[in-house]
């Protein structure tokens, strides 16, 4: 006996739509125009003989029918695309698309990538960089890693802010806490040894300040922390990514602000040294995001388990936040 089923296009396009309340929206992820989406729900309420919007001035409002549908249309999507990644997974080689902060990737990710393809052979792990909202309906990325804040999370205020945004959409998408966000002060060791004197955070004012452009608040509030006075503090040099404030660090051309973890390894070595014992935690945290279906696929779940080892190894001086300066 044939199935009594509407159009698979048709279902595609309710179920976007419905989701954004918007047909605009919708014919972008789709990748068609607007008129084609509001063609098929149309030729799906027909279908259906039932209206599943209301149209009103420049938005749309799903009716009853449609509150009742959408549910079921998600679930059968997400049914669907569970299966499929089941089937997939089964492959000899699983692949792993992971979107990073671009520092964070060279920095952290990068020379311990290696010590996960050693234990997980089977999974093949396809880096990009970006430091711009996830999202996870238009992108191909099965595991993305940024900093900020959760939709809930209420900070202390005075935290150095923290302007990037890690999605766009929290709308099924989940999250996992790999690690905290502590900001230090570095420099090299030749530039911190010419000052010849013991530093408190007030004396950073008259030494040349490195800034970077996603952390435009970092050095102030790092200073309204330390409860240090300040007037405008962006006439220093500003690099567009932390791996160019690190580098001009090392070079020894001023003090940078940076996550203590993308100077983990400089600092490990000597390379870098911190000239005021001062870390203070920002107003986020770096986060393990995914898709709430894919949470527990087999090559997700292997990839998110194994960062959290990583991050516990973390020196425990790069997770103390020691209190500002009264």
């Amino acid at each position: 006996m044939s199935r009594r089923l509407p159009s698979l296009n048709a279902l595609r396009a309710f179920e976007a739509a419905a989701r954004h309340l918007s047909f605009s929206r919708a014919a972008d992820e789709l990748c068609v125009t607007q008129g084609a989406v509001s063609r098929q729900i149309k030729l799906l309420e027909q279908y259906l003989g039932v209206p599943l919007f209301n149209r009103v001035t420049r938005r749309v409002e799903l009716t009853d029918y449609g509150r009742d549908y959408l549910p079921v249309a998600r679930d059968a999507f997400d049914r669907i695309e569970q299966a499929s990644l089941r089937l997939m997974d089964r492959r000899s080689a699983r692949a792993l698309t992971v979107s990073v902060l671009p520092t964070l990737g060279m920095s952290w990710l990068t020379p311990r990538l290696a010590h996960f393809t050693a234990r997980h052979p089977d999974i093949d792990v396809r880096m990009t960089t970006s430091i711009k909202p996830v999202n996870f309906e238009r992108e191909e990325i099965d595991i993305a890693i940024r900093v900020g804040s959760l939709p809930d999370d209420r900070r202390s205020p005075g935290d150095p802010r923290i302007d990037l945004q890690m999605v766009e959409d929290w709308d099924q998408v989940k999250a996992d806490l790999l690690m905290p966000d502590v900001l230090v002060a570095v420099c090299s060791p030749a530039f911190r040894a010419a000052l010849d004197v013991e530093l408190t955070p007030a004396d950073l004012l008259t030494q040349p300040l490195l800034h970077t452009t996603t952390r435009p608040h970092a050095w102030p509030d790092w200073f309204d922390r330390a409860g240090v006075p300040h007037d405008d503090l962006g006439g220093g040099a500003t690099f567009g990514h932390f791996f160019m404030t690190l580098q001009a660090a090392l070079e020894g051309r001023g003090m940078a602000l940076i996550p203590q973890v993308l100077g983990e390894a400089e600092l490990a070595r000597g390379t870098l040294v911190t000239p005021v014992e001062m870390a203070i935690h920002s107003a986020g945290d770096y986060y393990i995001l995914s898709r709430e279906h894919q949470w527990d696929a087999y090559n997700v779940r292997q990839f998110r388990e194994w960062l959290l080892s990583e991050a516990i190894r973390i020196p425990p001086q790069a997770l103390r936040a020691q209190p500002a300066v009264s």
